[in-house]
């Protein structure tokens, strides 16, 4: 909750659900995400590679979830 609270006050129009599952964090973003407008998830970022790296959460959300995804890059 004190990590979300800054972007809560910060975007009070933006809906935030925080939850706690106990299940493959791949699958429980996936299926977090459905009925949802849009999903970001972030990336670390990591040296220049001809490919960006994706983690398998990330992998999951952009392959299955039935929205769109926003892959952001954070250090």
């Amino acid at each position: 909750d004190e990590v979300l609270r800054p972007w809560r006050e910060k975007f009070p129009r933006v809906r935030v659900v925080d939850e706690v599952r106990l299940e493959s964090p791949a699958r429980a973003v996936v299926q977090a995400a459905t009925d949802s407008d849009l999903l970001m998830v972030g990336r670390r970022e990591h040296p220049p590679a001809p490919v960006p790296r994706l983690g398998p959460v990330v992998q999951a959300a952009v392959h299955h979830a039935d929205c769109p995804v926003a892959v952001v890059p954070h250090e």
